[in-house]
């Protein structure tokens, strides 16, 4: 673990998520189901902060029987479980054996807290070298997060969950001589409103673990969804052998806000292994042709939203794509794709061929590692990909673009380098566009792809997923 001796140790009370635990004012309004999936939503919150602590993190279960349970949450962090006894005796005890790992400055959060923020556990830290202890108040009258670096006076006889425990935890602590710092107010999540009240705060928050709460609050009914994002979006994604890459972007597309409606991955190989990551991530699974206009057609049939967004299984969306393409189509036209942009270090090279590709798509086509973008009706008004292994999308585009459509957004999107940099990135490029003159002279795109798989023969197998820009 980390002992620093400048931050303070920081410590997390946590509950282990099970049905029927916790939150039982939110199971009341909502259901043990939705309580238990606020839960254990609220704890990820709680670790991602903790995770970003630059000392000491200490998970505190509720329970000792969780003690193994807890080691496995944080990297390197210690566990010290909760005793028997009220939760002013609990934290007596748990601060005192916290202190024991070193450093005397101990704070106490919760995994309730999610407007908790990285500037505010900062100043809690850092109010501890002036301060002997500090308390950020929540609004209903409870506490967000506390602090000392000296020892608390027994706190086993205050108000706990009652409305006074902030006002009488601050008044309990300057009778005991303590120079006290009070934080502005913060707020915990406790009820159905206070869910609502979140979404508030956290709407503009880009941590992944408060972007999932909101797309939870919005998925339950519990705001209406603003205008702009009504039109649902149905991401489909071709895959041949590339489970490593397609983990990636599912965890990648399970962080934005507003939320993907629906992903479908139309698999190319009927790879289990695939079949059980899509169960993972709650994604469609769909054993296909190894042909990706056919496993995009299938992708598109399947889908259930009024917005198309095709993917590739290596690539990497901006975190604010999903508002991007909302935006797109709501104002400029019914379709698009993202400008181009390698993954990995900058190199003069990179940003040459970024260029060109970019300066390509605009005055030709961009393929379909771009990130296109449709309307369902514009698409289904296009004739959708054709059935083909490779330039499946080449009359899709100009069939959109002779209506007006098809136009770059206002961000890029990430594209992994590895097949130029196994490959050579001169090779690479030169075969790549030597198979788009090919298919603008007639050769059979099928063809076309087995000159493609020549050149990956010497790659792994994973590595063979079409690409053509």
């Amino acid at each position: 673990m980390n002992l620093a001796t400048d931050t303070s140790t920081l410590v997390v009370f946590c509950r282990r998520p099970a049905p029927g635990v916790g939150k039982q004012r939110i199971a009341a309004e909502l259901g043990e189901k939705a309580a238990h999936e606020v839960g254990e939503l609220l704890l990820a919150a709680a670790l991602e902060d903790a995770a970003n602590w630059p000392g000491t993190v200490v998970m505190s279960p509720a329970s000792s029987t969780d003690t193994r349970w807890a080691s496995t949450l944080i990297r390197n962090s210690a566990v010290i479980a909760q005793p028997d006894g009220n939760l002013g005796e609990r934290i007596n005890v748990v601060h005192r054996r916290a202190q024991a790992l070193g450093n005397k400055s101990v704070l106490i959060i919760g995994t309730d807290s999610p407007g908790l923020t990285p500037a505010c556990l900062s100043a809690a830290d850092a109010s501890l070298q002036t301060f002997d202890t500090v308390v950020i108040p929540a609004h209903d009258g409870g506490v967000t997060l506390l602090g000392t670096r000296l020892q608390w006076p027994s706190l086993a006889g205050l108000p706990w969950e009652t409305d006074q425990l902030g006002a009488e935890l601050i008044r309990l602590c300057e009778d005991a001589g303590h120079r006290i710092y009070v934080m502005p107010h913060g707020s915990d999540i406790d009820t159905r409103q206070d869910l609502i009240d979140a979404y508030t705060t956290l709407e503009a928050d880009e941590r992944p673990s408060r972007i999932q709460i909101c797309n939870w609050i919005v998925r339950s009914g519990l705001i209406p969804l603003p205008r702009q994002f009504a039109r649902g979006i149905s991401v489909v994604v071709p895959v041949l052998n590339d489970v490593a890459a397609l983990s990636r972007l599912l965890g990648r597309l399970g962080t934005m806000h507003p939320a993907v409606n629906e992903i479908i991955v139309a698999d190319g190989s009927a790879s289990r292994d695939c079949e059980q990551l899509c169960a993972q991530f709650g994604a469609v699974y769909l054993a296909a042709e190894a042909n990706r206009g056919k496993q995009l057609l299938q992708g598109a049939a399947l889908a259930s939203n009024d917005i198309l967004w095709f993917l590739h299984a290596d690539s990497n969306p901006p975190a604010n794509a999903t508002q991007i393409i909302h935006q797109h189509v709501g104002e400029i036209s019914d379709s698009g794709y993202f400008r181009f942009r390698f993954d990995g270090p900058r190199r003069w090279f990179k940003r040459w061929l970024e260029y060109a590709i970019n300066f390509r798509a605009r005055i030709g086509v961009p393929y379909g590692d771009q990130a296109l973008f449709v309307t369902r009706e514009a698409y289904l008004a296009a004739g959708g990909h054709a059935a083909i292994p490779l330039f499946e999308e080449v009359k899709l585009v100009k069939t959109l673009r002779a209506g007006g459509g098809c136009k770059p957004a206002a961000a890029s999107i990430g594209i992994s380098p590895r097949r130029w940099e196994r490959d050579g990135w001169l090779r690479r490029s030169l075969h790549n566009r030597a198979l788009a003159l090919g298919f603008a002279l007639g050769i059979a795109p099928e063809i076309l792809a087995r000159h493609y798989a020549g050149l990956t023969a010497r790659g792994t197998r994973e590595d063979k997923v079409h690409d053509h820009n």
